[in-house]
């Protein structure tokens, strides 16, 4: 049996590269984006631009040693910044019913070479019969070499890989056996007909240089944009090394072939042979490959090859790779919008949004838009697949617009009705729950605050379908206390203000058609900027990597000099000068999404005892579900869970009062019993996600039940404010009197 040459897979590059490898990895990409840095990269070439802090645009390029050389002769303004050094096999290809069985048959053979369009070719053909000489010197052959035949191509450049010319060469018989320094995988000579010439096999040292230019100007300064990327290199070079097997898969994937191609071609040393950092021994033979280009005609003229090197680059990227700044690479699955955007049609095209009129309507169709997104709740969990089909339905169903004012057109829905609906969804897919939380808090923010003109225009955006996404928190690598970085600035010579900043578990930004951006003005009050979703200088990056919470896209919003008119900021700050019932009401969502996902998990506990648990040993009763131990563990659970539903209902009740009646004493009140509430709430829930696999049994722990999606979704949330910090502030009522303020 035999195939055709071109079924072949054709490699896309001959070497895996250091540049793809990181960026595969992710945490280059995420990197990159979040600093607002534009990156154009075609996958597999082994080249980068990048738009540097100057006017220019660097381009990196990984190629061939012999190909920077010749640019470096012709005098273009490049800086080397890596070396990266790999050993690819070389063998001899002959029929495999050829007589040639050794090297001693070799004695007079027609032996193919592809000629290649590169500055080296005729290096290639002087190494290649350097190792055959060798080869058959070893056998005892000093004389009758065979005859090499360089293979020309119809055109100078015919689009075909140079090994598809020998192999075509060989099979039609214009030669008697070919030189190969990119060997073929077993089943791909088997299914050719050919085999390897036996006591033939080298592994040769192929050297790759990592250059930096600038559109042909000389690079005066190390640019912190490079010295950023080659940290990140550094980084996944050390992180092959560890994962061997994963880093040959990337590799295959890089070039194009099977995994179990690799080792046929390269050493099963190929992971550690992917870092580009520039040794002495790697040097030297970059000297000395110059040399013999340069004595054989290869290169015109000289030039200082070392002033080529970038040290000072090295250094700094080496010492940023060491600070423990940059994350390290994980290898996890991310997002396929972390790279790129959400395309534009999930913004224009989504139906006109329902417009309620009061409760009940708003609970039907939460228990509605419930039930059409429970069955896939697991599956999205587990293949991390972003929920944009149900964001939609939230919004054509009209539960964006719960809280919008009666006089704006909207249902303006109790606060009990609105815990009611989050936990109606967050019964049916946790993640689903949480988006909406930060879109609420900020219909909540304009009604506090918002001028008549913001409050006509932003609520009737909700009202028509629009979604607001958050730009509140930021990480920083201090552990001092938290401080917003993120500056709003009124414009120089223009009218609005600038907005700049980072921000990260911007949950629903990703989604949303607005993104409210909490920002400190030149007198460091606390502003809030919404912001178009697509405006210019806006990036949102989902780089979102929890271990619950998967599919809420909370990840970075990057913000560079975004223009922000004064129709669009909101004086934050203000909400705090009084009496508020604002963070209880932000607070109580959050509580009532782990009631939601607490429920859920209760049941999905109920409902495998009764159907799968076995009963334990000795227990005298033929199902677990009649196990007094487990009854009575039930009990428990299903108390305490009443308990906390009970408190947040009437932590509901008590932010409505306060709405109704606000002063001090309410909107006390109302801080008190929501802060028991989320204590309580949060201890209940993290109970009962854990007990699930205690009163399951082992076989709950299986991955195909996902049903630790229940805890790894309330222990993340949980995290988002401190339960432990609720018993201080409630404590200070029972013991002193004192309601507890949040003030910003």
């Amino acid at each position: 049996m035999s195939i055709k040459i071109d079924a072949l897979p054709q490699p896309a590059t001959d070497n895996p590269n250091a540049i793809d490898l990181a960026y595969e990895l992710g945490e280059l990409p995420f990197d990159l984006r979040r600093r607002g840095i534009p990156v154009l990269r075609d996958a597999g070439s082994g080249r980068l631009r990048i738009k540097a802090g100057t006017a220019d645009e660097l381009e990196l390029r990984m190629e061939p040693a012999s190909v920077v050389l010749q640019r470096l002769a012709l005098k273009e303004e490049l800086r080397i910044i890596g070396l990266q050094e790999q050993e690819r096999r070389s063998v001899i290809l002959v029929h495999s019913d050829s007589r040639l069985r050794t090297a001693a048959d070799l004695k007079g053979a027609k032996l193919g070479i592809a000629a290649r369009i590169n500055p080296d070719d005729s290096l290639r053909k002087r190494h290649a019969a350097k190792l055959v000489d060798a080869a058959l010197q070893k056998v005892g052959i000093a004389a009758a070499r065979p005859k090499w035949i360089e293979l020309q191509s119809e055109k100078a450049a015919d689009g075909v890989h140079p090994g598809r010319r020998e192999l075509r060469a060989l099979l039609s018989n214009e030669v008697d056996a070919v030189y190969a320094d990119r060997a073929l995988p077993e089943e791909s000579r088997r299914l050719l007909g050919l085999r390897e010439l036996e006591g033939f096999s080298l592994y040769t040292p192929v050297l790759t240089v990592l250059t930096v230019s600038a559109g042909g100007i000389l690079i005066q300064e190390p640019s912190v944009e490079v010295e950023r990327l080659l940290a990140h290199i550094s980084l996944a070079s050390d992180w092959a090394i560890d994962h061997p097997t994963e880093a040959h898969r990337l590799a295959a994937k890089q070039l194009g072939i099977s995994e179990n191609a690799i080792p046929f071609i390269f050493s099963e040393d190929l992971h550690k042979q992917l870092g580009v950092n520039v040794s002495d021994d790697k040097w030297s033979k970059l000297v000395n490959l110059k040399k013999e280009m340069q004595d054989h005609g290869c290169l015109q003229g000289d030039f200082p090859l070392e002033e080529s090197l970038d040290r000072a680059i090295l250094q700094n990227a080496q010492l940023l790779a060491d600070s423990g700044e940059l994350e390290r690479p994980q290898r996890e699955s991310l997002s396929q919008y972390a790279e790129r955007d959400l395309p534009l049609s999930f913004f224009n095209e989504r139906p006109r949004a329902h417009r309620l009129q009061g409760d009940e309507e708003a609970l039907e169709a939460a228990r509605l838009f419930a039930e059409e997104i429970r069955p896939g709740a697991s599956d999205r969990d587990r293949g991390r697949k972003l929920p944009l089909r149900e964001i939609r339905r939230l919004a054509e169903l009209g539960l964006l617009g719960l809280v919008v004012p009666k006089e704006y057109g909207g249902p303006d829905v109790s606060t009990r009705t609105l815990v009611d609906i989050f936990k109606i969804i967050s019964h049916a897919d946790g993640s689903i729950g949480q988006i909406p939380q930060n879109h609420h808090f900020f219909v909540k923010t304009i009604d506090l605050i918002g001028s008549k003109e913001q409050k006509s225009f932003f609520f009737q955006e909700v009202l028509n379908g629009a979604q607001f996404g958050n730009g509140l928190a930021e990480r920083s690598s201090s552990k001092g206390a938290r401080k917003i970085t993120t500056t709003i600035r009124k414009h120089d010579g223009e009218q609005g203000f600038v907005l700049n900043g980072n921000k990260y578990y911007t949950t629903g930004a990703l989604y949303s058609h607005w993104i409210p951006v909490t920002a400190l003005n030149e007198d460091e009050q606390r502003m809030t900027a919404f912001v178009p979703r697509h405006a210019p200088g806006v990036t949102v990056l989902d780089d979102w990597s929890g271990i619950g919470q998967r599919t809420t896209a909370s990840g970075s919003v990057v913000l560079r000099n975004v223009k922000v008119p004064e129709s669009c900021l909101l004086p934050h700050f203000q909400i705090f000068e009084g009496p508020q019932y604002f963070s209880a009401f932000g607070q109580i969502m959050h509580a009532a999404i782990d009631i939601g996902i607490a429920q859920a998990a209760l049941e999905d506990a109920a409902a495998f005892v009764r159907e799968y648990t076995r009963p334990a040993f000795g227990s005298g009763v033929t199902r677990a579900n009649e196990e007094p131990d487990l009854i009575r563990r039930f009990g428990e659970l299903g108390i305490r869970l009443q308990a906390a539903e009970a408190l947040l209902d009437r932590a509901a009740d008590a932010i409505d009062h306060a709405r109704k009646d606000l002063n001090a004493e309410t909107a006390g009140k109302a801080a008190l019993t929501v802060d028991s509430a989320k204590w309580l709430v949060t201890e209940t829930a993290i109970e009962i996600t854990n007990a699930l696999f205690e009163v399951a049994g082992t076989s709950s722990m299986d991955r195909k039940h996902n049903y630790d999606r229940h805890w790894r979704n309330v222990r993340i949330h949980t995290l988002h404010d401190p339960a432990r910090l609720k018993l201080h502030h409630v404590g200070k009522w029972f013991l002193n009197g004192v309601y507890h303020e949040y003030k910003m």
